[in-house]
């Protein structure tokens, strides 16, 4: 399984590009410790200074949300502040591995009291968040193949040999230099974004079957996708793989409906066939055929949670998208498909971000502030999706679910 390494070696260089010397931080679950320890060991044959693996463990959550209440579900110890405070000070690069293992434990969990710890969580470390979410500090999200992730998306006798199949060319390791097919791939993108930018979108029109959506950009907002640049010059790829380019919507000009067309994971549990109207930027009416309680939970976080902070366009023929695979996971999905998210906005997706230091101030120019992020994938081979131009002038950006630019 030298892919195996392949895989790690590429996370290292183009996902967090490592600097010789600094400091890694890798968040895994359980069942996926031992690709945790390949990152670790990669990274230390790179240089690295020190590297820390943390786990976190669903079923212990699980345990803590369904024994306790009130002050106990809300304590966050000092020491995880002062760790993360010290991962910004010194600049650690960061890596999650999705917990694509244990996707299913928090099925059953009282949803009030996992949406009671989950948004303690975010609103105790939202300084943290933020600054990843600036692009202050070199980040990624990548998964593991096991054997549970097999099973639950390629049936009861798959194993993880066969999601490595899958998985393969989606991350561009035949060949044997996807370090390289990766930046190659991340300046495509940085190309599709440019063209977007010098338009100068006003609106944008979504429609198929079951969405129709009209979102305004604030004229500030900018395009963006694949990688991004550091403070030191560095450029890194947030999620590893991806396929979308994305802006931050002007939350207050967003109309219409939305029918989600993958699942979705909202604290936790999966929300399937979810259909949200969204009025005056705010979401009025909400349904789905699965997880109608998890959306009501979500929803009442905070204001922001009820409206948008990113769009994100997706070509349909990706490979991930072709492969015809509901993944299960929010990596995997999102980069599969035309996707908005409820939530935070990402700051760095406006021209002057670094003039916009307070939550007012992303307010006002249209980019939203909550405690949370969740992607909602709407995209399909049948979106259609219309640009108007601030000059009054219109472009198809996607017919069918493909760009046409």
């Amino acid at each position: 399984m030298h892919y195996v390494t392949e895989y790690a070696e590429l996370i290292i260089a183009v996902g967090v590009n490592l600097r010789t010397g600094q400091n890694l931080f890798i968040k895994t679950g359980p069942d996926t410790y031992s690709f945790a320890r390949t990152l670790a060991e990669t990274a230390y044959r790179k240089g690295a200074g020190y590297v820390h693996i943390e786990i976190h463990d669903q079923k212990l959550f699980k345990a803590r949300i369904e024994n306790q209440s009130g002050i106990l579900l809300t304590m966050i110890p000092d020491f995880i502040l002062h760790q993360h405070r010290e991962l910004l000070k010194d600049d650690w690069a960061y890596i999650r591995i999705d917990n694509t293992e244990d996707r299913t434990v928090l099925e059953n969990a009282p949803a009030d009291k996992l949406s009671i710890m989950q948004t303690e969580i975010r609103k105790k470390l939202d300084w943290f968040y933020g600054s990843l979410m600036r692009h202050e500090h070199a980040w990624c999200v990548v998964c593991a193949p096991g054997d549970a992730w097999a099973r639950s998306i390629l049936g009861p006798q798959a194993t993880a040999e066969d999601i490595w199949k899958i998985l393969l060319p989606i991350l561009k390791l035949p060949g044997g230099n996807a370090v390289e097919a990766w930046k190659q791939f991340g300046a495509l993108l940085e190309d599709r974004c440019s063209l977007l930018n010098s338009m100068h979108i006003k609106t944008l029109h979504l429609k198929d079957s079951g969405t129709d959506l009209r979102i305004g950009l604030h004229e500030k907002a900018l395009w963006t996708g694949g990688g991004d640049a550091l403070p030191d010059g560095r450029w890194f790829f947030p999620n590893l793989p991806t396929e979308e380019i994305f802006s931050v919507p002007d939350f207050r000009t967003v109309e219409g409906r939305i029918t989600t067309t993958r699942p979705v994971t909202v604290l936790g549990k999966q929300v399937i066939g979810a259909s949200i109207t969204l009025i005056n930027g705010q979401v009025a009416d909400f349904s789905a055929e699965t997880g109608q309680d998890v959306l009501e939970e979500f929803f009442s976080i905070d204001a922001g949670s009820r409206r948008l902070g990113e769009i994100a366009l997706v070509d349909e023929s990706s490979p991930i998208a072709q492969s015809g695979i509901s993944f299960n996971s929010i990596l995997y999905d999102e980069n599969a498909s035309c996707h908005i998210a409820f939530g935070a906005g990402y700051p760095t997706c406006l021209s002057n971000n670094q003039q916009l230091l307070t939550d007012k101030e992303l307010l006002q120019h249209g980019c939203n502030v909550s405690v949370t992020h969740v992607d909602f994938m709407i995209g399909s081979s049948t979106m259609n999706i219309t640009a108007e131009l601030r000059d009054g002038t219109s472009r198809t950006l996607m017919r069918n679910g493909s760009f046409t630019l």
